[in-house]
Order: C-alpha cells, then sequence, then structure tokens
C-alpha cells in the first residue's frame, strides 16, 4: 500500500479544506470497507484520506417534514436493524441486510456503499425505487441531488471535488407500499451481487403503480420505466402475462457484461427470476 496522509477533522469546514487541495488525489472515509482494499491493491492512490466518520449529522437517523434523513455514516447493520427504516422504507433495511457479511455491515456506510458508484452495490436499486435524494455539502455550500442522477458510471458519480456525502432524504412512500429486494452472488452473504432487483408497489385509484430498479446489469443501478409502466397499467393485482411482459421489459432494459462473476446471459435469465420472486413477494404483501 502506498503511503498517504490521514486527517480527522473537527467540523465540515476543515474537512472540505482538506478535501478540495488540488494537485491531490483526495478520498473522505467512514467505515473504510472499500477504501482499504482498493487502497491495499493499489486501485485507488490517495494522497490524502480524511476520516469524516465523527463529523455531525453523520450519524443521525430522523423523520423529517419529507419523510426519513439517513445520515451518511449509519452503517448497514444499524440501518437493517432499524423498527423506524423497517416501519415504510423497509426495501432499503432489506438492500443494507445484504451487503457483504456481519462484520462488513459493521462498518460499511449507506454514504460510502453509493459514493463508491459500483454498479453492483446493494442499496442503489432500492434508494431508486424509494426515489432518495443525496444531500451533500462542499466548498459551494450545501445541495441536493436525486438518485437518479447521481450515478454516472461505474465507480463515477456526480459528486464535485471537496464535496462530501452528509445523508439521504427518503420521500414518504404513498400509503400502502410494499417493497422488496433480491439479488445473487457467487458466495452467499460475501460477495458483490451479480444481479439485484428492488421492487415498490402501491395502491392508487384503479389497481397499483409499480417502481422497479435493478443493480449489476449496466454501467449504473437503473430504474425501468417500461416495466413500471406494464405493471401499473393493469386494473388491479397484475396477471402472468402482465408480470411476464415487464420482466421482458426489464430484460430489455439491461446492459450487462460477462466478467468473472457471471456471464451477461446468465444475468439476463436472473433478473428474470428475481423480479418474478419480487413481484410475487409484494403481491402477497399487498
Amino acid at each position: 500500500m502506498r503511503p498517504f496522509d490521514y486527517y480527522k477533522p473537527k467540523d465540515f469546514q476543515e474537512a472540505i479544506a482538506l478535501l478540495s487541495q488540488e494537485g491531490k488525489k483526495t478520498f473522505p472515509v467512514a467505515g473504510a470497507t472499500d477504501l482499504i482494499p482498493m487502497a491495499r491493491d493499489e486501485r485507488w492512490l490517495p494522497d490524502i484520506v480524511v476520516d469524516i466518520k465523527a463529523l455531525p449529522g453523520l450519524r443521525e437517523l430522523k423523520l423529517i417534514d419529507e419523510g426519513l434523513y439517513v445520515g451518511a455514516a449509519m452503517t448497514m447493520n444499524e440501518i437493517a436493524a432499524s423498527p423506524l427504516v423497517k416501519s415504510t422504507w423497509d426495501v432499503l433495511a432489506q438492500g443494507a441486510s445484504s451487503v457483504g457479511h456481519n462484520q462488513v455491515r459493521n462498518r460499511a456506510t449507506v454514504g460510502g456503499n453509493i459514493a463508491t458508484s459500483s454498479p453492483a452495490a446493494d442499496t442503489p436499486p432500492s434508494l431508486l425505487v424509494l426515489e432518495a435524494i443525496v444531500v451533500v455539502r462542499g466548498p459551494e455550500g450545501e445541495r441536493r441531488i436525486p438518485i437518479t442522477e447521481f450515478f454516472l458510471g461505474p465507480r463515477r458519480n456526480a459528486l464535485k471535488k471537496g464535496e462530501i456525502i452528509v445523508g439521504l432524504i427518503l420521500p414518504t412512500p404513498p400509503e400502502g407500499a410494499v417493497g422488496s429486494y433480491h439479488r445473487i452472488s457467487r458466495r452467499h452473504g460475501a460477495d458483490l451481487a451479480i444481479v439485484g432487483v428492488a421492487v415498490l408497489a402501491y395502491p392508487k385509484a384503479e389497481g397499483f403503480g409499480w417502481r422497479v430498479a435493478l443493480g449489476a446489469v449496466a454501467p449504473t443501478p437503473i430504474r425501468v420505466p417500461q416495466a413500471e409502466a406494464t405493471l401499473s397499467a393493469a386494473p388491479g393485482k397484475p396477471d402472468e402475462a402482465v408480470i411476464s411482459q415487464a420482466i421482458q421489459e426489464a430484460v430489455a432494459a439491461s446492459r450487462p457484461i460477462d466478467d468473472i462473476r457471471a456471464t451477461a446471459k446468465y444475468r439476463r435469465e436472473m433478473i428474470a427470476t428475481l423480479m418474478r420472486k419480487a413481484i410475487e413477494d409484494v403481491l402477497e404483501k399487498l
């Protein structure tokens, strides 16, 4: 591992100043579950590492007017076990509980999970169907980024130099909403997702509204509006023909690749399998 300078700032002003240094590769860190292996393998070459986990508000979990505020330094196990999260935003708890193994979940944070911007990360599909908003703070002040605009490509996102993810706003879903997250990996509970599928549905005037998101099958996690429209157009609960059509549309919207973990063909097959499981799981609870 190449040596780097480590800082633990006392406030946001100091942290942002450290991360904004020109000519330096700077990395904020909270759980370090991504930074340590990437720096060890010299895939990331930081000059400066800024420990942000103790900054004010980054470990808050609270109800706000818009819905639920989740501090960026909340760990996966804290989110997965939270009665508040599970009460209304349970699909995020399901995604958080799928990350790595227990030791990893004790350190991995929700902010880090999205900042790393791996297409195979487990929380982004859930955050997409919850229509989350990413709250960031940087040299130009605070701004909010819809989760649909945050991911730009494999390990690329909308953060500017010096910006820190401080939290997520999860709008309150429509009344009666039910969500489900399913994923498959090579090793249960200890590997990146080969495919991840999040589904959320809620009652509306005629039938149900649906949201569908996929992970690990495109350069970024994606929503699937075609499949959502097909499911939402059904008068009442979708029947087998409607579900099959929506699954076909989700597979068509994906852009999987062949890699060491799976082939593109296998990923397409798993989209169909996991999306059906997620839809059936939701239908049982509606």
